[in-house]
């Protein structure tokens, strides 16, 4: 059909222009039986709507009855119960009837008022990607901020996992200068492993030896009741609409300086919305002093797996592979996973570690690894050769014996002869072995030469000439000449 852009252009064309239907046609790249259709048509035809018969309204009386006598019945109770009564609609039109005439009630909720002292509260923000490399970083927001006073401490990290995340919460308690007696978390992993609906809480055991060591009370949120913890959700907010939109930088460390500047400078010394006072005004007149003293110790607050090396000396952590000295594949391994290395042990001991990589699908080798391991690889090659040298028999030791007091080089003369194994036989290379060492000449050089000549055909009866103790007929002694018959007298 035509668009009622094109009918406008065809009544413009023609009732103003007065040009002609194939003029039009080809202004327009439409038919000309078409441009003569419509040029005449005084008003564009709007698309009509078909008139849907709306069957719930004809129960509406009986609906309001069953919600009179039980307010929560749902679409498709009372759909099973009009089809009874003779209705023929569908159970979404009930829904959405529903839907128009039920109006959800407004929750309303307590301010909170905490002592000082008392809490604080803890939560997580999303801040977007850096590039770094060829690569993206994915970075988030942990922050703290103390209940009564607002004063806000925040970081930018790499990841939420238990060691950044402790990491943090740690430098907030040395920023402050002190711990709260309550903890206030959402329901992450590092801190709380399940949180049912009826109140029933696991702790992650990790968490509540951190907050034991600074002697606070973990308390977690009902789950999807973020108004329990608004404090740090506007705290969030507040990051994110203040620092982080329209920022940008070149490199992780550049944004983390500037963030700490943003909270020096900006962040706790405005006044508060609620308040009406500088967070850190207020902390240091009321609530500095109601803070719990910090454990002189500091956490640890690294993360510990357990991982088994596999065949090729690797083992695998966060997306990313880690070596290990060759002799402890297969063996499992105990990683000690902080934010910034990779710790490795066995049986308690340190074996090696790496810096973390924060990339994906990389591979962390120490390159003192690689070599232990191929010194391995040609040590255990050496002694293979060694002993597929020996199973030749006594002759071979004997030559072996020679090589060694000869200071030859054994391992090239062992291979030499090793070939001529696969070449000749084994028969063959025994037998050559054996006339080496009883006309005393060592060396696979010897060997192959005896080889060849045990292979050449005989050109005559007599055979060939054997010499026995070859070596010693070497050793010819000749007199001193008198060379004074050659003096020019």
């Amino acid at each position: 059909m035509l668009t009622h852009e094109q009918y406008i252009k065809i009544r413009y064309l023609y009732m103003v222009d007065h040009l002609t239907s194939v003029q039009i046609s080809g202004i327009l790249n439409i038919s000309e039986r078409t441009v003569r259709n419509w040029w005449k048509v005084s008003e564009y035809p709007q698309k009509g709507h078909s008139q849907r018969k709306k069957t719930v309204v004809e129960f509406e009386d009986w609906i309001k009855r069953m919600l009179a006598e039980c307010p929560n019945l749902s679409g498709t109770q009372i759909h099973q119960k009009l089809q009874k009564l003779g209705y023929a609609g569908s159970s979404s039109a009930i829904r959405r009837y529903l839907a128009s005439v039920r109006t959800k009630p407004k929750r309303s909720f307590l301010t909170l008022v905490f002592e000082p002292g008392e809490a604080m509260q803890v939560d997580f923000g999303y801040c977007g990607y850096l590039r770094h490399g060829e690569k993206n970083i994915r970075l988030c927001i942990c922050a703290a901020v103390l209940c009564h006073s607002r004063l806000l401490y925040a970081e930018i990290i790499l990841s939420e996992k238990l060691e950044h995340t402790f990491s943090c919460l740690q430098n907030a308690l040395m920023f402050f200068g002190g711990a709260p007696r309550k903890i206030i978390v959402d329901n992450f992993k590092g801190a709380v492993l399940h949180h049912g609906r009826h109140g029933d809480i696991r702790y992650n055991p990790r968490f509540l030896d951190f907050t034991s060591h600074y002697g606070m009370l973990p308390v977690a949120c009902t789950p999807h009741s973020p108004q329990e913890k608004g404090r740090i959700e506007n705290g969030i907010g507040y990051i994110k609409g203040n620092f982080i939109t329209g920022s940008n930088f070149s490199s992780l460390e550049e944004a983390q300086m500037s963030f700490k500047g943003w909270l020096e400078k900006t962040a706790n010394v405005r006044i508060h919305g609620t308040t009406r006072q500088q967070p850190l005004v207020s902390f240091n007149s009321e609530e500095k002093n109601a803070l719990l003293p910090l454990n002189p110790h500091r956490f640890d607050c690294a993360r510990i797996e357990n991982r088994s090396a596999d065949s090729r000396c690797r083992v695998w952590c966060d997306g990313n592979q880690y070596s290990v000295p060759s002799r402890y594949a297969g063996i499992n391994l105990s990683l000690k996973i902080t934010s910034e290395n990779v710790y490795i042990y066995h049986d308690a001991k340190l074996i090696t570690s790496h810096l973390r990589s924060y990339y994906k699908g990389h591979t962390i080798a120490d390159p003192g690894h690689c070599k232990l391991m191929l010194d391995e690889r040609q040590t255990a090659a050496r002694q293979n050769l060694k002993s597929d040298f020996l199973s030749l028999g006594q002759d071979a030791a004997t030559m072996l014996r020679e090589l060694e007091a000869r200071m030859l080089n054994i391992e090239s003369h062992m291979k030499k002869i090793m070939l001529l194994v696969e070449i000749y036989g084994k028969i063959m290379v025994q037998s050559a072995l054996m006339s080496a060492v009883e006309n005393q000449v060592y060396g696979a050089d010897y060997v192959e030469y005896l080889i060849r000549l045990k292979k050449r055909p005989v050109e005559n009866s007599m055979g060939l000439l054997h010499v026995t103790k070859g070596a010693d007929n070497l050793n010819v002694t000749l007199e001193q000449p008198d060379l004074d018959e050659y003096d020019i007298k």
